[in-house]
C-alpha cells in the first residue's frame, strides 16, 4: 500500500526532498537516542564501531516498515541498503559544508536514484546546527566534494531548515546538494541525527566506504534485517563493487576515461 501521494512523489521528484513532520513515535525516537547516547559513549572511550546494526533500536531502521514503503513508492519494490550514521552533535558542533552524496565514480549521470533520510529524533530548532538545502540541485552532475569551498552560506534559492518537532524525517535525493549550518546554542538540547541510505535497483553501486563492509551486510541479515526475508535484496553485498580498491584502480589511468572502453577502441 503506498505511503506517498502521487503528488508528494512529483513534489520530490522535481524538488528533490521531503520533510515529515512527527514520523518517529516518541517510543521509537527515545530508544534510538538511548542507542546515540550508548554510541557516543562508545566513542569517547575510544571504541568506534563501524558499524550500527547491532544496536537494538538503531539498526532497526533499516527495515522499518514505513520507512521501506516510502522508499519503494520512490524506488519500486527491490532497492539496497547502502548505509546508516547516527551521532549526537552538542553544543558548539562543527557544520558540514555544502556537498552532494550521490555515490557514483566517476560521478557521470543521474539515471537511477540514490535516496539519503536524515532523522531527527528531538527535532531541530535552530541550535546547534540548521539544515540547508538546494532544491532542484539533484540534477546538477558535481563530485561530491566540489561544493565545499562555498562553505554554508546561503545560495540562491536555497532553503533553511531550523525548525522541526521531534520525531521528524527529511527525505532526499541523494544528489540534492545540502549542508550544515553551525549554530550558537543547545547547551540543554543536543542534536540527536542518523541517516540511512538505499540505492535503486539496475547498477552496480560502490560499496559504503569502510573495509567491512561486506562483514556489516552479513550482520544485519543475520540479525534479520532484512525483514528477516521480507526484502531479500536489502542486504544483498552483489549490488555493490567495492569502492576503495575502485578508487585505487582509477588514479591508475591517465586522461578522459572514455578513451578507454571497449566500445571507444573498437
Amino acid at each position: 500500500m503506498a505511503v506517498l501521494t502521487t503528488e508528494r512523489i512529483a513534489t520530490f521528484q522535481r524538488e528533490g526532498y521531503l520533510v515529515f513532520e512527527n514520523f518517529f513515535t516518541d517510543e521509537e525516537r527515545l530508544g534510538c537516542k538511548t542507542d546515540i547516547d550508548l554510541v557516543e559513549k562508545e566513542r569517547k572511550a575510544g571504541i568506534n564501531p563501524s558499524s550500527l546494526v547491532g544496536y537494538p533500536h538503531l539498526g532497526p531502521l533499516i527495515c522499518n516498515e514505513r520507512i521501506m514503503q516510502i522508499v519503494e513508492d520512490l524506488m519500486g519494490a527491490d532497492f539496497t541498503f547502502n548505509h546508516l550514521h547516527a551521532t549526537r552533535q552538542d553544543a558548539g558542533a562543527h557544520g558540514v559544508n555544502w556537498h552532494q552524496d550521490y555515490e557514483q565514480i566517476p560521478q557521470s549521470d543521474r539515471t537511477y536514484l540514490m535516496t539519503h533520510l536524515f532523522y531527527y529524533f528531538d527535532g531541530l530548532n535552530g541550535e546547534v546546527g540548521d539544515l540547508l538545502v538546494l532544491p532542484r540541485s539533484q540534477s546538477q552532475v558535481v563530485s561530491n566534494s566540489a561544493l565545499w569551498m562555498l562553505q554554508t552560506i546561503d545560495l540562491p534559492g536555497s532553503v533553511t531548515i531550523d525548525c522541526l518537532p521531534p520525531g521528524s524525517m527529511v527525505l532526499v535525493n541523494s544528489a540534492l546538494w545540502h549542508a550544515r549550518r553551525p549554530k550558537p546554542g543547545g547547551e540543554n538540547h543536543p542534536r540527536y541525527f542518523a541517516d540511512a541510505s538505499y540505492c535503486q535497483k539496475g547498477i552496480l553501486w560502490p560499496s559504503y566506504g569502510v573495509s567491512n563492509w561486506r562483514e556489516i551486510l552479513a550482520e544485519g541479515r543475520e540479525l534479520g534485517l532484512d525483514g528477516h526475508g521480507n526484502y531479500p535484496a536489502l542486504l544483498d553485498e552483489t549490488r555493490f563493487f567495492d569502492s576503495q580498491e575502485a578508487h585505487k584502480l582509477l588514479r591508475k589511468i591517465p586522461g578522459s576515461l572514455v578513451v578507454n572502453l571497449k566500445e571507444w577502441k573498437e
